[in-house]
C-alpha cells in the first residue's frame, strides 16, 4: 500500500511538472489565437461576477445587446445573459475579487489545476483498467499531448474541467463495480451531474454508464431501486439548471448557443465533413497519435485471433460502456454538424474522452510482453512516445499562435491592449456606454476596455445606421480595420462622429454636433510620413533578389521588374532598419503599378520574423479589382501592430506559388509613425 501511495504521488507530480513545462509561458495569456471570441465570453462572465457581487443566479458579461434570440440588433440595456451552469466561471470570479484582479491568469491557473487532477485520475483509472503502471503512463501520455486539448488545456472553456469530472466519475463508478461499496456509485452521480451542468454534452458518458446499468438490472446482476433515488436527484438538478438558464433566456436573451444545428442536407454534411479532414484531424491529435491508434487496433486483433490475452481480468463491461459512449457522440455529431465545421473545440467536448477510453481498452487486451526485458523495453517505448508527442505538440502550439491580419478576432484584442486606461485618461468613466462597431467577438473589445457597451456585429450599412441611432456615450473604432470594415461600407460616418482622442490602434469619438468636415487621416490620427522608398526599375539593385530587369515593351526608356513564375517569393525586401529601432506600430503605405500575365492568385505579403520564426504576417491580393494582361495602379494601407522587439525583421515580399508572372514598376513604400 505504501509503494501504490509512492508511485501515485510519483505521477502527480509528474503530470504537474509536465502540465506547467508547457503551460507556464502562457499563464497569463490572453484568449487569442483559436476561439478568442468564445474564450472571451467565458473571462467576461467571471468578469461579470466581479462586478455583480458574486450573484451565481445573474450572470452577466459586457454586451447590452445580445446575440440571441434578434441577432445583436436589438438592445436590452441589461449585461444578464443566459448561460449553461457558470460554476467554472464563477469560481475564477471569486478568487478575482480576493485577489483583487482581472488578470487572466486567475482563470488559467483553476482551468490548469482542474486538468492537472482530471489526469491524475485518468492515471488511476488506466491502471485499474490495465493493470500495468506503464500502460497507464501511456494512456496519460496520449491524453496530455492531443494537440487540441494542450492548447485549451490552460485556456477558459468550462470543456476542460468536465473533461476532468466525467474521469472522476468513472474512476468512481468502477470502483463500485469491483465492490467498494455503493458510496462510489453516489460519488460518480456526483461528478457526472457536475460535468453535465457545465457542459450538457457530457450527459452522453453518463447516459452510456447508466445504460450500461439498466443492462445489469435486466440481466439481474445488480439492483435499481437502491440507486433510483440517487438518479432521479442527478435528472432533477440537471433539468432544474435548464429550465433555470431557459428562464434568464427569455427575459435576458443569451449570447450562448442553446439548438441544434445539424446539417440541412447530404451535400452540406460533405462540405462539413471535407472541412474537417482538411483543416481540423490533424489538429484533434497528432500523426504520432494517429499512429498509435492504428498499431494498437492491429495489435488487438491479432491478439483475438491468435487467443493470446491479457490474464489480467478485464471488466469486459468497460466495452458495452465505450461502445453507448461513441454511439451517442456520433449521434451528437449529427445533431450539430454546423458547429463542428468551424468549433474544434466540440471534439473535446464529444470524440476526445472516448477516443482515450478506447486505448485504455486497447491496452488492457494486450498480454505483457514475455520475452527477457519486455516491461523495460515498454516503458522504453512509452517515453520515446512522449518524447515525440510533446516536441510534436509543442510545435503545434507555436503554430496557433502566429498572428495573421485576416484574424480580426485575435487582431481586436492586440488593439484594445491598454484601452482602459486609454479611455479613463480621455475622460471616459466607468459607468459610460461605449459602442464598439464592427466589434469582432462581441465580448473581446469589453472585456480589454473593461467597460460595459453596445456590439455593432454586422457588415452592412443598415447595422451600422442601426448602431449609431442607439442609446450611448462614446464610439470606439478599431483604426486598423477603420478604411475597410467601416469608412468604405458607411462613408457619412465621419458626418456623424467625431474623433476627440487617438492611440496607436483605437479612435475614441462622440457625436458629432457640427458640420465642419474631417479628412480621414486626421480623423485617424495618422501623422505624416517619416520614410518614403522608391523603386522605379531604371537600374538593377542587387540587394533586391527574386526579381528580373527588363525594358518595358510600350516604352523602351523605361524599365520594370519581373517576378519569374519559378520565383514563390519574389522582390524580397527587408525593412528593418527603414522603420527605426523603436517597437511602435507603423502605418505603410503601398503604391505602385502591377501586371499579372495570368489569372493565377498572386499576393503581397508583408511579416514580421525573428529567424525562422514568424510572428505576424499580412496578406494583400492583387487580384482584385484588375484583369489578366493589363497593368492596374493599386495603393494599399496597412496597418502594422507592434514589434517584439527592434531585432524583429519586417519584410515585403510577392507571394507566388501559382507560378504566375508578375510584372512590376514604380513601386513606392512610405511610412508613417502611428
Amino acid at each position: 500500500m505504501k509503494k501504490r501511495r509512492i508511485t501515485n504521488s510519483i505521477a502527480f507530480l509528474l503530470i504537474t511538472f509536465i502540465t506547467l513545462v508547457f503551460q507556464f509561458r502562457h499563464l497569463n495569456e490572453v484568449p487569442a489565437y483559436t476561439h478568442t471570441w468564445a474564450q472571451n465570453d467565458r473571462l467576461a462572465l467571471a468578469n461579470g461576477f466581479v462586478r455583480n457581487d458574486l450573484n451565481f443566479f445573474k450572470p452577466q458579461n459586457y454586451i447590452l445587446n445580445h446575440q440571441f434570440p434578434k441577432n445583436w440588433s436589438d438592445p436590452s440595456y441589461s449585461t444578464i445573459t443566459a448561460v449553461e451552469f457558470p460554476i467554472h466561471d464563477y469560481v475564477p470570479g471569486v478568487f478575482m475579487k480576493a485577489f483583487g484582479t482581472n488578470e487572466p491568469w486567475v482563470f488559467h491557473a483553476y482551468i490548469l489545476i482542474y486538468s492537472i487532477i482530471g489526469f491524475f485520475f485518468l492515471y488511476l483509472l488506466s491502471e485499474k483498467i490495465c493493470g500495468s503502471k506503464i500502460k497507464a503512463a501511456l494512456v496519460v501520455i496520449f491524453a496530455m499531448t492531443s494537440p487540441i486539448y494542450t492548447f485549451y488545456q490552460g485556456g477558459f472553456l468550462p470543456t476542460i474541467p468536465s473533461i476532468a469530472n466525467t474521469i472522476i466519475a468513472i474512476y468512481c463508478y468502477a470502483l463500485y463495480f469491483e465492490g467498494s461499496g455503493k458510496k462510489w456509485f453516489r460519488w460518480a452521480l456526483f461528478f457526472f451531474t457536475f460535468a453535465a451542468l457545465a457542459r450538457f454534452t457530457f450527459v452522453i458518458p453518463y447516459l452510456a454508464v447508466l445504460g450500461f446499468e439498466l443492462i445489469r438490472v435486466f440481466q439481474k446482476k445488480t439492483r435499481f431501486w437502491p440507486n433510483i433515488l440517487g438518479v432521479g436527484l442527478s435528472a432533477l438538478i440537471i433539468a432544474a439548471a435548464q429550465y433555470y438558464n431557459s428562464t434568464l433566456r427569455a427575459k435576458y436573451g443569451s449570447d450562448f448557443l442553446s439548438q441544434l444545428l445539424p446539417a440541412e442536407n447530404k451535400e452540406e454534411l460533405k462540405t462539413i465533413l471535407d472541412h474537417m479532414w482538411e483543416a481540423m484531424v490533424l489538429a484533434y491529435l497528432s500523426m504520432k497519435h494517429y499512429f498509435l491508434l492504428f498499431l494498437l487496433a492491429v495489435l488487438v486483433l491479432i491478439a483475438f485471433l491468435i487467443r493470446e490475452r491479457n490474464t489480467y481480468k478485464v471488466f469486459n463491461g468497460w466495452w458495452i460502456i465505450c461502445l453507448l459512449w461513441f454511439i451517442g457522440v456520433i449521434l451528437f455529431w449529427f445533431a450539430m454538424a454546423k458547429q463542428f465545421f468551424a468549433h474544434d473545440y466540440y471534439f473535446l467536448d464529444t470524440f476526445y474522452l472516448p477516443i482515450v477510453f478506447f486505448v485504455a481498452l486497447c491496452l488492457a487486451v494486450l498480454p505483457k510482453p514475455q520475452w527477457y526485458f519486455g516491461e523495460t523495453v515498454m516503458a522504453l517505448f512509452v517515453i520515446y512516445f512522449g518524447i515525440v508527442s510533446f516536441r510534436e505538440t509543442s510545435d503545434f502550439q507555436k503554430q496557433r499562435r502566429i498572428f495573421t491580419a485576416n484574424d480580426h478576432f485575435t487582431g481586436s484584442v492586440i488593439h484594445f491592449e491598454g484601452s482602459d486606461e486609454f479611455l479613463t485618461k480621455s475622460g471616459v468613466a466607468r459607468e459610460d456606454t461605449i459602442l464598439v462597431i464592427h466589434a469582432y467577438g462581441p465580448n473581446i473589445p469589453f472585456v480589454r476596455m473593461n467597460r460595459v457597451g453596445l456590439a455593432v456585429v454586422g457588415h452592412e450599412p443598415d447595422d451600422i445606421d442601426r448602431g449609431l441611432n442607439w442609446k450611448w456615450d462614446y464610439v470606439v473604432f478599431q483604426k486598423p480595420y477603420f478604411m475597410d470594415e467601416v469608412y468604405a461600407i458607411y462613408p457619412e460616418i465621419l458626418k456623424k462622429v467625431e474623433s476627440i482622442a487617438v492611440n496607436e490602434n483605437l479612435i475614441l469619438c462622440k457625436r458629432k454636433t457640427d458640420t465642419i468636415p474631417q479628412s480621414l487621416m486626421e480623423f485617424m490620427g495618422v501623422k505624416k510620413a517619416y520614410k518614403t522608398i522608391r523603386t522605379d526599375f531604371e537600374k538593377k539593385n542587387d540587394s533586391q533578389p527574386g526579381i528580373l530587369y527588363e525594358k518595358d515593351p510600350a516604352d523602351g526608356k523605361n524599365g520594370i521588374g519581373l517576378v519569374g513564375e519559378n520565383e514563390a517569393y519574389g522582390f524580397a525586401q527587408d525593412f528593418t532598419k527603414d522603420v527605426g529601432p523603436d517597437t511602435k506600430g507603423r502605418v505603410l503605405k503601398i503604391k505602385g503599378k502591377f501586371l499579372r500575365k495570368k489569372d493565377n492568385p498572386t499576393a503581397i505579403i508583408v511579416a514580421y520574423s525573428i529567424g525562422n520564426d514568424l510572428n505576424y504576417y499580412q496578406t494583400v491580393e492583387l487580384n482584385p479589382g484588375s484583369a489578366a494582361n493589363e497593368w492596374t495602379k493599386k495603393e494599399f494601407i496597412l496597418f502594422l501592430p507592434k514589434r517584439s522587439s527592434a531585432d524583429e525583421k519586417l519584410s515585403f515580399y510577392i507571394h507566388n506559388p501559382n507560378k504566375n508572372v508578375v510584372l512590376l514598376d514604380d513601386l513606392e513604400f512610405t511610412f508613417y509613425r502611428n
